[in-house]
């Protein structure tokens, strides 16, 4: 965890897969969802480099004022001191990208050479580096220059003066190319992990969001997980972003919450993860719609969510699901509609959206339906009809009408002229 909060390069994407890997076996999963910080960091992880629409829209606000300010200032003949740029004056904001934050931070640790000596690495090591690299080059050749030179003068000299001099300079030599030797490992590494910077970005998240996965299919990290609200924010912003590689996976994540009954009423009761089930559940991948529409059976399943949920878009949604070829599909949308006609607070929606009982008549009659979507739909017109039969006895009938039991498969009509 602490790796992934501090490092930007290749360490992250290893600590990341290290974390997938453990995950994977189902043993792992209680214990790492105990872990202080793993959930979250690895959450706020998968959402770096994506955009909210919501910050769009702010950042260009800010732009606009900025430039409003500007204008402003203009006007007024207004003067700034030498040096002064827009974070003095505080007129524009500054936000550092992503981007830049990889390349400034990608490593803050330190390297040791085998010796015991170890060489602390800061965020400017590796331009520094390259600096006395390229000077260092450009000395060689002068200083190779007038070596030759004090060769020639030095061949005069006393042979064991020589000797002994040219053995302390050694000592020195050494000492100063093991430590240009671990300078250039050190650049090295820097500039490996800033060239390639995107792609370990894009594998942590890969990885982060397959230990999230892994970890919300175990039954204890179910309500932690949901009840963590960056972690769930994330989750269902990236559910929303269909471009994204974990878009699905985060359905997925949202699906898994569901099955906890407990997570229910907290995910039906956020508009955000409502709306993203609407939009994915029209998606043109099966497997978001399978994920959508499994998350929507489950949510359905919460007594103090059925009215809430029982709404135009989310019937023609469910009644659209019914109706495809789909096995999962279709069996997860009628018994999000069984769900639903339970509860008498929704009968009028449900009798008011056309394509519902529709739907439901047809699949119960069909013989290309599955037994037990048929059955799941039978179900659903009797209950619905056991509903309309109670409203109707608990209406008030006036006295002088004749008491008669309902239904009385009576036929009426204006003025005939009955025998």
């Amino acid at each position: 965890v602490k790796v992934i909060e501090e490092d930007t390069g290749e360490a992250r994407w290893r600590a990341t897969s290290a974390l997938a890997t453990l995950a994977k076996t189902p043993g792992n999963r209680g214990g790492m969802g105990r872990v202080p910080n793993l959930t979250t960091v690895l959450g706020d992880l998968m959402v770096i480099g994506q955009e909210r629409k919501e910050d769009a829209k702010d950042d260009k606000e800010k732009e606009e004022d900025g430039k409003g300010n500007a204008e402003s200032r203009e006007d007024d003949n207004s003067t700034f001191l030498p040096g002064e740029d827009s974070m003095t004056r505080g007129t524009k904001s500054f936000d550092t990208l992503d981007d830049e934050r990889m390349l400034t931070h990608t490593y803050t640790g330190t390297f040791t050479d085998g010796t015991g000596t170890t060489f602390t690495e800061d965020d400017l090591t590796y331009q520094s580096a390259y600096d006395s690299d390229h000077t260092d080059d450009e000395g060689d050749d002068e200083e190779g220059a007038s070596d030759g030179e004090e060769d020639d003068e030095e061949g005069s000299h006393d042979g064991s003066h020589g000797g002994s001099h040219m053995g302390y300079g050694s000592g020195d030599d050494d000492g100063s190319v093991r430590e240009e030797g671990v300078e250039m490992q050190i650049s090295s590494l820097k500039k490996l992990n800033i060239e390639n910077a995107s792609d370990f970005l894009a594998k942590s998240q890969l990885s982060a969001c397959a230990t999230l996965t892994h970890m919300s299919k175990h039954c204890a990290n179910a309500p932690v997980l949901c009840c963590n609200e960056a972690l769930l924010a994330n989750i269902i912003f990236l559910a929303g972003v269909f471009e994204s590689p974990l878009h699905t996976r985060c359905l997925e994540m949202l699906c898994n919450f569901t099955r906890f009954p407990s997570n229910n009423a907290l995910l039906a009761g956020t508009p955000k993860a409502v709306d993203t089930l609407l939009l994915c559940g029209r998606s043109k991948i099966p497997e978001d719609r399978m994920w959508s529409v499994r998350t929507i059976q489950n949510l359905c399943s919460d007594a103090s969510s059925k009215v809430g949920l029982a709404t135009g878009p989310m019937l023609s949604l469910l009644s659209t699901a019914a109706m495809r070829k789909d096995y999962e599909e279709q069996h997860a949308a009628v018994g999000a509609l069984m769900n639903l006609s339970t509860e008498p607070g929704s009968i009028v929606p449900l009798t008011n959206t056309k394509t519902v009982v529709a739907t439901l008549v047809h699949l119960a009659h069909s013989p290309n339906t599955p037994s037990a979507v048929r059955k799941i739909a039978c179900d659903s017109l009797a209950t619905i009809g056991l509903w309309l039969q109670t409203l109707a006895s608990a209406g008030t009938v006036p006295e002088e009408i004749p008491f008669s039991p309902l239904p009385t498969h009576s036929a009426t009509g204006w003025l005939r002229w009955d025998n």
